[in-house]
């Protein structure tokens, strides 16, 4: 198992320090919050998506800094 999803599960399931990587990756290997802590190393939020969009489709209406 990645090391990333390891800590985002560690993060999300707020597991104590003292579990190792080997014993996460054992007991969450193959589980959905596996899946959903690998999902969300790729994953933007909505509105960034959006406005990602937006920014395509309407260039004029970027937020213009000062």
């Amino acid at each position: 198992m990645n090391k990333d999803v390891i800590n985002a599960i560690r993060e999300k399931e707020q597991l104590p320090d003292s579990m190792t990587d080997s014993e996460i990756a054992r007991e969450y290997k193959g589980t959905y919050t596996a899946a959903r802590a690998a999902v969300s190393l790729e994953h933007k939020p909505l509105d960034q998506v959006i406005n990602d969009a937006m920014a395509k489709i309407f260039p004029f209406m970027r937020n213009k800094k000062k």
